[in-house]
């Protein structure tokens, strides 16, 4: 009997993503043995502060990679978004799931119409790049809020807003009904590099990495691979309004970025294809880092 802690944090989101991890592995290895370790983070304390330039460098994920760094847990599941573009040093990106859906959602109070809302519109999300991204549609108001996918849904109601913006990914895997949401198409509204994929992150030593790794998706990899080099390259953190988003089709892949100015008045997008994940992602964030300089 094989036993493994999974360390994670405490929000429905996390426990569901951990969970549905735990799942799979029980399935492919019967013998294992899984315990549960809820571990607080930065981002479940400090649950007022901002996605802003005073926001930590792995603010959801800092305090779990200590404990596997101090072998208190054996692997962890994070959302790979949230993941610092630094690799830890002794730890591993064991497997790369299959991904869910990329796509941003607008949930809002009433039926809205994407190429027609009004103004004053009042939008609730902290996240620089889809304030950066619907300033440029409409005269939006950007009320900055943090909490998980119910306690942001819920918020539409309690601070009077119109609208919040959510990551497909987490209301799918967590079966939320929705009475009033518009699929946000990805190539005006290009996500968050990584969005939809789960990391799955073990020591690099030990049992857990090799039995981890039936859980990898090739494609998932490679297009989160492409997502984050980009990210990497401009060196941008949560405070930088950047989306990224990959497909690939047999050998080729193609990336699609956006990137915004620092106070999100100046865009600059553009697409590259290849077949070395890593390397499209370089030569997009250069491109679009050199155009971006020059407007």
């Amino acid at each position: 009997m094989t036993r493994l802690r999974a360390g994670t944090r405490g929000s429905d989101l996390a426990l569901w993503q951990t969970r549905w991890v735990c799942d799979r592995l029980r399935q492919a290895h019967p013998s294992v043995e899984i315990e549960e370790v809820i571990i607080k983070t930065h981002g479940d304390t400090a649950t007022e502060q901002l996605f802003d330039a005073n926001w930590p460098v792995g603010g959801f994920v800092g305090a779990i990679e200590q404990a596997m760094v101090g072998e208190r847990i054996d692997f962890a599941v994070h959302s790979y978004k949230d993941l610092q573009t630094a690799v830890t040093a002794g730890l591993v990106i064991a497997a790369v799931p299959a991904r869910e859906a990329v796509h941003d959602i607008l949930v809002t109070r009433d039926p809205v119409d994407l190429d027609n809302i009004p103004s004053g519109f009042r939008l609730g999300t902290s996240s620089p790049r889809r304030a950066a991204q619907f300033r440029r549609i409409a005269d939006v108001q950007i009320v900055p809020i943090r909490g998980n996918v119910p306690t942001r849904v819920a918020k539409i109601e309690r601070e009077g807003l119109d609208g919040v913006v959510l990551a497909a990914a987490g209301v799918r895997r967590l079966d939320i009904k929705l009475p009033h949401a518009v699929d946000l198409p990805t190539d005006r509204f290009v996500p968050a590099p990584a969005q939809g994929a789960l990391a799955v992150q073990t020591r690099e030593q030990g049992a857990a990495r090799a039995l981890i790794a039936v859980l990898e998706d090739a494609s998932a990899r490679r297009t989160v691979t492409a997502e984050r080099s980009f990210l990497r390259t401009i060196n941008a953190g949560c405070h930088v309004p950047v989306g990224a988003l990959a497909a690939t089709d047999d050998n080729t892949l193609s990336l699609h970025a956006q990137l915004f100015s620092e106070d999100g008045n100046r865009m600059v997008e553009g697409i590259e294809t290849g077949d070395d994940a890593g390397a499209v992602g370089i030569r997009l964030a250069e491109r679009l880092l050199r155009e971006l300089n020059e407007t």
